[in-house]
């Protein structure tokens, strides 16, 4: 575990903040390049980004806040501590959320392409899972159970999982490195999300219901190993609270997949994915060979 990368006087660059930052200006780029390569104006991007980064931090906060109220009393009147988001605290679910439903609000009101752009973005979205967790797993949160499997990892001494209230770990056990594993599991949804839009992509909506599906069903699987406290369990300790979110998250995703899959075969506009791919291919080309011409005429 190692959360501070340096400090300069009282500045100081957390690895969390840094990876967070680096998957968000990526997950643009790559996002921007998608929109160009396939006719749509990459500056909406830029602007779907900026909504996406605001309604991502508010609604991680915003969930934290809920979730932990108690710890936020604890430490003064609980309203200013929300504010003070530096001091940390922050819960992927809920900017997961917020992002998403801030994203199709924007789109919506903007008159934009929805499920076109959507797919466009969500492989970015992957890659920012993947990225944000190597930052939990030096910055020693999102920590799992104790385990005496190969698969445990020692922490330091004065990591989060021994000193954090109620975990009941001792220092030197070891535990579950579930921040490496979601980190994994982003980069293969990214991969996944690759894949399918090659392949199988008949319909606009299908990336990004694949991502809320896969999003909803690996957080019900990792959730299994991750240390959770006492309160949040739900339904008698048989789920716990955000295992019962990521059910209704899969369920929205897949809902879409075959929503979006049933209109547009209603509608006579399946895609063919080889198609689609070699005019995606025939623009990146065009655009490479308008780049030549202009550093001629440069020259």
């Amino acid at each position: 575990m190692h959360p501070t990368l340096f400090a300069i006087g009282p500045l100081t660059l957390r690895v969390y903040g840094l990876m967070l930052a680096l998957s968000f200006f990526l997950g643009m780029m790559l996002a921007a390049q998608r929109a160009r390569n396939r006719g749509i104006d990459h500056r909406h991007i830029y602007d779907l980004s900026l909504v996406i980064l605001i309604c991502a931090v508010v609604g991680a906060r915003l969930f934290h806040f809920i979730y932990h109220y108690d710890q936020y009393a604890a430490h003064g009147d609980p309203w200013i501590q929300l504010l003070r988001i530096w001091d940390g605290g922050l819960m992927l679910f809920g900017g997961f959320i917020f992002a998403l439903a801030g994203s199709l609000v924007y789109l919506w009101r903007k008159k934009l392409p929805i499920w076109e752009i959507t797919d466009i973005v969500a492989p970015s979205v992957a890659l920012g899972l993947g990225l944000t967790r190597i930052g939990c797993f030096f910055n020693g949160c999102c920590f799992g159970q104790a385990t005496d499997s190969w698969l445990g990892m020692v922490f330091p001494h004065n990591s989060p999982v021994y000193y954090t209230p109620h975990t009941g770990i001792l220092p030197g056990t070891p535990v579950l490195p579930t921040q490496l594993f979601e980190s994994a599991a982003g980069f293969a949804l990214f991969g996944l999300l690759i894949l399918a839009e090659r392949k199988w992509k008949r319909f606009h909506g299908l990336l990004f219901g694949i991502l809320i599906a896969f999003f909803g069903a690996w957080r019900l699987f990792i959730e299994e190993f991750r240390f959770r406290e006492d309160d949040m369990w739900a339904f008698g300790g048989f789920l716990s609270k955000n295992q019962v979110i990521s059910i209704v998250i899969f369920l929205v995703g897949a809902g879409i997949v075959l929503w979006r899959w049933l209109a547009t075969r209603k509608a006579g506009r399946l895609l063919d994915p080889a198609v689609e791919y070699a005019a995606v291919r025939e623009t990146v080309a065009r655009h490479g060979e308008r780049g030549k011409r202009s550093r001629r005429v440069k020259k």
